[in-house]
Order: structure tokens, then C-alpha cells, then sequence
């Protein structure tokens, strides 16, 4: 009866969640006064013990409501305090992880630092002079051994910076020992950064060391000796009072020694050609047959390079070219030997070959400078075909490396090829600059060939070509060079000049002495028979020209101008259909050239054709939009058509 007296009064047998306890202990005193009301009414003992009963749960629950409050309050700080703890941990991992970053880093850094150094010193073929052994007297009247050590050092990488203006070869770096540079020590190690570079460059690289000293003579003799690894001593003797000539020269015999390829050509460069070729024979014959294909080919380029025999010097080049035939060089040295000896078609197809070469199959210490050979191989390929807009884009890529020429070189190229466009205006200003800035050197007189030839004033070009023949047959140009190829003036005296001379005196009206002087050239120089055709038809021997301008056809079928200059006479002579069919193949052989595309213009204006002509002459223009003459050609034809 109690039970279901108490269930009616807790309003069912459902038992609540204990998670409740605090919403009952709320309303516990009310529960037990209405409990004790109910049961008062029936049975006051029952009444009173549920009353007491009633009261210790009250009390129970209410320990329990301040336990749970305080256990609410001490988890709120446990809480906190893990929140606390986790930031903190948190911030911790992310400063641990920031140190472990920055040492990795710097691990890394000390890694490629240290590789960085390991390679450059395995790549290191310098030359270091170390100070020279001087006497004391010596040193306090003329100079301590370190500042002669720092002199020659100086005086050799000179030599090397005008082979690298020369050359697309690069010279390795020449440097004087400095013992007393900064150094920066290395922690628990008593060596400096700069002792373990040092280490390394001698341990791994390939340095020459040098030695010098200086003995004194008999009165004001001096001796400077100077001692190589893995050669015979050097020994420049002479004067005291001459100090510098000694050590220019002993400059120039370490520099041989160091880097013999590189000697050769410094020696062109300077105007020692003969010393050139003694050493590059000697340099040819160090060459070992178990050398690398590479060393073997260059050897043989170099020295067909500076061989005073051309046809001798294409033969080694194509011994160059059998033993290597991925180097650019040993093509560019066939394809230069080849227009020396004036075979312009060959010397085309070698270009070609040059220009097909790949950058990575090059030495590494040509690659920087690959791109000038074939920009150089290119300028071969551009002039033959009379592709004069592609050929002054080719001279842009030289006139980067300006320091290579000098300013009167530069104009003089400008002013010739402002003249092969027929840009008359351009081509006379350039010349003058090239005139105002040097002197009338090769080049500029090579340019004033050319400027007057292409403007018809044939007395200014007869003046430059005896200029240039006389400053060849007077040794006048003992050698010049340009980046690439050594320059012979005996072999430009014969297939160039000569045929200029010839060519000038004929258009003045001195045909016999003209005849009489191209007689001398060779017949299997392209410019010689094409100027023996030309120097025919100036005297009106049609016959022999046309001979001529055959056998110049024959010779390179697939070079323009000579189909050109057969076009050119045949017009002359009144012979319309000829001269079409010549000008229409010299378009073929050479689609960019200007000059046979006005000339069949003017055929087709002959023959009464202006609208054909003027569609000749548009197409020049195209090629050679500052021609005059051209503009003023086309708008008669445009006016005719009208």
C-alpha cells in the first residue's frame, strides 16, 4: 500500500535519471510536506517515518548538489588548465619545428656550400702566381716579390681577356696568391672558410702553380725565372732598367705554357701570325692520340686557322671535321678556308653544316661563345644569297660583344650593309663616322669599296681598291682577325682585291689593263670568273663573257649572283628573253635578294609589261625598301599601267 500510495503520489513506477538529482533536490521539502499530507490523513506513524525518510534523502541530495557544484567548479579549472597546457604545447611544437626548419635549412645551405666549393675546385684550371723570391736590395730599390708576382698575374690575365674578345674559346682565370685575404673562421676548427677553398682548389682542382724569382747579374742584368709544374723553367733575361718588356714577355711564355690552344690564338690576334702557326704546330703535335676527339679536332682547327696556305688549311680542317664532326668550329674553319680560296658554294655548304651543330655537343669552353658562330655561319649563308636584311640582323648579334671591334670597324660593317640595300643615305653617313672614327684601315676601306661600287661612282671605288692592294703587297696588313676566323690578306689580295681593282678600272674605261689584271686570279675562285665575265662585257667581248659567266654557274649553281651579273649583261645587250631567264633563276637560287627582282622589272617594262614589273618592284621593296632607284622604277611602271 506504501509503494502504491508513494508511486501515485510520484505520479507512476518510471524510475528518473540520476542526471536529475538536482531538479528533485530543488523541490524536496515541497515533496515531503505533500507526501506527509497524504499519509497523515490514513496512518501518522507511517506519516512520521516517511517524514524522517524523506528528510535524509533531502539531506543526501543536497550533499550531492554541493558535490556536483563542486566537482562543475574543479572540472571548469581542470578545463582551463588543459586548454592552458594544450596552447602552450601547441606553441612549443611550433618553436620546436621552426628551430628543426632553421637547422635544416642551414644544414642545406652548408651542404651546397660545401658541394658549391667541391665543384668549383674540381672545375679550377687557374693559374695562381705565388710571390716571387726577390733579392733584398732589389726589393728596396725596385719591387717586392709580391708586387712582381701580382704584375705578372696582371700581365697574364690581360693576354687572357684579349683571347676571350678574340675568340669563342674562354681562357681560364690567372690570379696572384693572396695569403693575407680576410678570413672568416670556421667554429672548432682553427681553419678559415677561405684555407678549406684553398685546400679544395689545390686537393681537387687543376691549378698551375707558378714560382718566381728574380737573380741579379753581372752590372744591371737580371734574370726572372720562372718555375711551372710539369715544365722546363723559363728564363727571360736582360736589362734591370727594362724590367717591364722582361716581364711582358715572361707573361707571354707562362700564358703559352698554361694554355697553349689560347697562346695560338692571342698571337693572330696581336699580328704574329707566324708565331701563331709555330705555336699552333707545337700545340697540333702535344696533342696526344689517346686526347680526347674533342682536343684532337680542335688542335687541327686551330691550325687551319692560322696556316698561311688556305687550301693546306682546308685539308687539316677536314681532318678536324672527320675526327669531330658535332664541333661547329671545325666546320666554321672549313667553311672560312673555303671563301679565302674564293669556293663560295663550298664554303656555304660548310656553314650549313656549322649552323645544324647543337650547344650541348660543343666544349664547355665554347658554349658561351656559340652563338656567335653561328650567327657567323648564318652571315656566310646570308651574303651568298643576297639576303642582306637577314645579314644585318646577323652583325646585331656581333655588335653585342662591341668591345670585339673597334667603333670604326662598326660603322664600316653598318655602312656596307646600308650599301648592299641600296640605302645610299645610310650607307654614306656610316662610312664618314667610320672614317672620323679611325683610321682607313681594312675594314673601312673594304667599306669604301663598296658604298662607291654600289652607288656607281666607280673613281672613289678604283681609290679604295689600289688602297687595298697596296696595303697587302706592302705587308701594310701584316694580319688582322676577326671573332672567329683569322683574316689572310694574301689570299683576299687574290680573290677579292685584285678582282675589285680589275672590276674598278674596267668601269673607268681601262678594259685592257682591267683584262690584263684578272688574268692573274685563279679560275676556281667564284668572284675572279664572275669579274673576268664582267670585265668582257665592259670591253664587249660577249662571247668570253658569257664563257665566263657559264664557267661562274657551273661553279656554284646554286648561289645567285652570278645568274645576276649574266642578267645584267644581257639586258645590256638588248637580249630581253636571256636576261628574264637569268633574273628568274637568281630569284630561285636567292628569293630575298633584291637586285634580280628589279632587274626583272625592268625586263618585263621592255617588253611592255607594267603591271607584271610593278609586281617585280613591289617584291624588292620588300627586300630593299630605301632603294631610290626602285621607288622611282616602280612608280613609272605604276604611272604606265595607269
Amino acid at each position: 500500500m506504501a509503494d502504491d500510495l508513494l508511486g501515485g503520489v510520484l505520479g507512476g513506477g518510471d524510475e528518473q535519471p540520476e542526471t536529475e538529482a538536482p531538479q528533485a533536490l530543488a523541490g524536496a521539502e515541497a515533496f515531503a510536506a505533500a507526501v506527509a499530507a497524504r499519509l497523515s490523513e490514513s496512518d501518522p506513524g507511517v506519516a512520521r517515518k516517511t517524514e524522517v525518510f524523506l528528510d535524509e534523502q533531502t539531506r543526501l541530495l543536497e550533499t550531492q548538489r554541493h558535490h556536483l557544484e563542486e566537482e562543475h567548479a574543479s572540472r571548469l579549472t581542470q578545463l582551463r588548465l588543459t586548454l592552458s597546457a594544450a596552447r602552450r604545447k601547441r606553441y612549443a611544437d611550433h618553436v620546436r619545428n621552426c628551430l628543426y626548419t632553421a637547422i635544416a635549412l642551414l644544414v642545406l645551405g652548408v651542404l651546397a656550400a660545401a658541394t658549391r666549393m667541391t665543384v668549383e675546385a674540381m672545375r679550377d684550371h687557374s693559374l695562381v702566381v705565388e710571390d716571387f723570391t726577390v733579392p733584398s736590395d732589389f726589393t728596396t730599390r725596385v719591387a717586392t716579390g709580391q708586387a712582381l708576382a701580382e704584375d705578372l698575374a696582371n700581365r697574364v690575365a690581360a693576354i687572357s681577356a684579349t683571347v676571350n674578345r678574340q675568340s669563342i674559346n674562354r681562357s681560364s682565370e690567372v690570379h696572384a696568391d693572396q695569403p693575407n685575404t680576410l678570413k672568416v673562421q670556421i667554429p672548432e676548427t682553427g681553419i678559415s672558410v677561405d684555407e678549406l677553398g684553398g685546400f679544395l682548389h689545390r686537393w681537387l682542382g687543376h691549378q698551375t702553380v707558378v714560382n718566381g724569382e728574380l737573380r741579379e747579374g753581372a752590372g744591371d742584368q737580371i734574370y726572372i725565372v720562372l718555375h711551372i709544374a710539369g715544365a722546363d723553367p723559363i728564363m727571360v733575361q736582360g736589362s734591370s732598367a727594362d724590367l717591364d718588356r722582361l716581364m711582358q714577355k715572361t707573361a707571354e711564355n707562362a700564358f703559352g705554357i698554361f694554355d697553349p690552344h689560347s697562346n695560338v690564338i692571342y698571337l693572330a690576334a696581336t699580328g704574329r701570325l707566324s708565331e701563331a702557326y709555330d705555336a699552333a704546330l707545337r700545340y697540333a703535335q702535344s696533342v696526344s692520340a689517346s686526347a680526347s676527339s674533342q682536343d684532337r679536332a680542335e688542335a687541327y682547327a686551330l691550325l687551319a686557322r692560322v696556316g698561311p696556305d688556305r687550301r693546306q688549311a682546308l685539308g687539316r680542317a677536314l681532318i678536324a671535321i672527320d675526327i669531330d664532326p658535332h664541333l661547329a668550329v671545325v666546320w666554321m674553319e672549313a667553311a672560312a678556308a673555303s671563301s679565302d680560296l674564293g669556293h663560295d658554294e663550298v664554303a656555304v655548304d660548310f656553314a650549313r653544316k656549322a649552323v645544324e651543330t647543337r650547344r650541348q655537343d660543343q666544349p664547355a669552353s665554347q658554349r658561351d661563345g656559340y652563338p656567335w658562330i653561328i650567327a657567323e655561319g648564318h652571315g656566310y649563308i646570308d651574303r651568298t644569297t643576297g639576303d642582306f636584311v637577314a645579314l644585318a640582323r646577323d652583325f646585331e648579334v656581333f655588335d653585342q660583344r662591341a668591345e670585339v671591334h673597334p667603333v670604326s670597324d662598326s660603322y664600316a660593317e653598318r655602312a656596307e650593309f646600308a650599301a648592299w640595300l641600296h640605302d645610299e643615305a645610310a650607307a654614306r653617313e656610316d662610312l664618314a663616322s667610320a672614317l672620323a672614327a679611325g683610321p682607313a684601315d681594312r675594314s673601312v676601306l673594304e667599306a669604301h669599296w663598296d658604298v662607291s661600287a654600289a652607288a656607281g661612282n666607280w673613281e672613289q671605288a678604283l681609290a679604295a681598291a689600289k688602297a687595298l692592294v697596296a696595303a697587302v703587297q706592302t705587308r701594310q696588313f701584316a694580319a688582322w682577325s676577326n671573332d672567329l676566323t683569322a683574316h689572310h690578306p694574301e689570299s683576299a689580295l687574290e680573290t677579292e682585291y685584285l678582282p675589285w681593282l680589275a672590276y674598278a678600272e674596267a668601269m673607268t674605261g681601262d678594259t685592257a689593263s682591267a683584262t690584263a689584271l684578272i688574268s692573274q686570279t685563279p679560275t676556281d675562285c667564284y668572284l675572279c670568273v664572275r669579274t673576268r665575265a664582267k670585265v668582257a662585257a665592259a670591253a664587249g667581248d660577249a662571247a668570253t663573257a658569257d664563257r665566263w659567266f657559264a664557267e661562274a654557274v657551273r661553279q656554284a649553281p646554286d648561289l645567285p649572283m652570278a645568274y645576276y651579273e649574266w642578267g645584267e649583261a644581257l639586258l645590256a645587250r638588248g637580249d630581253l628573253a636571256g636576261a628574264a631567264r637569268e633574273f628568274s633563276l637568281a630569284h630561285d637560287k636567292g628569293p630575298r635578294f633584291a637586285d634580280p627582282l628589279k632587274g626583272w622589272g625592268d625586263v618585263l617594262v621592255k617588253q611592255d609589261h607594267p603591271r607584271d614589273a610593278l609586281a617585280k618592284y613591289d617584291e624588292a621593296l620588300e627586300y630593299a625598301p630605301s632603294w631610290l632607284a626602285l621607288r622611282q622604277v616602280r612608280d613609272a611602271a605604276a604611272k604606265q599601267r595607269d
